[in-house]
């Protein structure tokens, strides 16, 4: 037998997605930050969804999304989250494990609301983003599967997970009981917002503990805070490899301090770029564990993305692995 069970755990916040068009104006009438995430209550998620028409429901949640990602394109995947025990609860379980991305929720009695992630999208494809963190915030060491980490290549981590206290001395723990195994770790800065929250514990994570990083051109700069030639050097001599992302111009990969540019691949129907960032994760992981070049694994990546910003929605509508030549 396989030593392995399977390739990579992912862990994050177990969200579903309530997805719907709106307009600048409608926007700012309700106070939401563009192209960014904030936080929110009960109140404030009830308020939004009540002002919104006609949403897209679906399971989501960043590395859950890269996770779907990873296993459309032919990877085996398993997911590390916390649900509540309601209807969004069962959606998510369900959708996720539905995707071929193992899912067991294993604080049986959680009786948080699940949490939600309020999704308005503008003419311009631009999502903005409020999330109520419902059970996620009940995150902590024992919602850890161990047995999937230890049996995993690759343990991937959402800096979302930095906003809950608990949360982080949970994604400490599974740190160190990666690299006592060996296993590799991959983080994702995850949004320009979350990066300002916590900069200093992302530097201290990132030096002690991270292996391959991902992040888009805004967080990387304000992780450093400096240009973007300048943090490239510096993400490089913290971490072995990553990629940087920069929209419609592409993304830089690298590894061993040899940097590569990757561009972009055109789209007929610019949609929602939700998710744009977590599929490219999925298809750089994938080629990354299946030994592609790391030039390959930059063009999985931005096939993915462009696949993904298509659509409304995080989750593929067809199999990623068709994206592979």
């Amino acid at each position: 037998m396989h030593k392995f069970n399977h390739d990579i755990t992912f862990i994050g916040n177990a969200i579903v997605d309530i997805i719907a068009e709106t307009s600048d104006k409608l926007l700012t009438e309700l106070d939401v930050p563009k192209g960014g995430m904030q936080l929110i209550n009960t109140k404030t998620a009830d308020n939004l969804i009540d002002s919104i028409r006609a949403p897209l429901v679906v399971s989501g949640g960043s590395a859950a999304n890269t996770a779907v990602g990873f296993s459309s394109f032919g990877g085996k995947a398993c997911f590390i989250g916390q649900t509540g025990l309601d209807e969004f609860g069962d959606l998510f379980s369900k959708d996720i494990n539905k995707s071929n991305v193992f899912f067991q929720n294993k604080t049986s009695e959680m009786l948080d609301k699940t949490s939600k992630s309020i999704i308005l999208v503008t003419p311009d494809a631009e999502r903005s983003m409020s999330t109520f963190l419902g059970a996620s915030v009940k995150f902590n060491i024992n919602s850890i599967n161990e047995d999937l980490i230890t049996n995993s290549k690759l343990l991937y981590i959402e800096g979302y997970l930095f906003d809950q206290p608990e949360a982080k001395k949970a994604i400490y723990h599974c740190c160190r009981l990666a690299k006592d195994k060996n296993i590799q770790i991959a983080f994702s800065l995850s949004d320009l917002f979350c990066v300002e929250r916590h900069r200093n514990d992302f530097l201290n994570l990132i030096v002690e503990y991270i292996d391959i990083i991902f992040a888009n051109e805004e967080e990387i700069k304000n992780l450093y805070q400096s240009n973007l030639n300048d943090c490239i050097q510096l993400i490089q001599s913290d971490v072995e490899m990553g990629a940087i992302t920069l929209g419609s111009r592409g993304s830089i990969v690298f590894e061993t301090k040899k940097e590569h540019i990757i561009n972009s691949v055109a789209v007929k129907s610019l949609v929602d770029t939700t998710g744009a960032g977590d599929m490219f994760a999925a298809g750089f992981l994938y080629g990354y564990m299946y030994k592609h070049s790391i030039e390959e694994c930059g063009n999985l990546g931005s096939k993915a993305a462009a696949e993904i910003i298509q659509y409304y929605g995080a989750r593929p509508k067809t199999l990623l692995k068709s994206l592979i030549n």
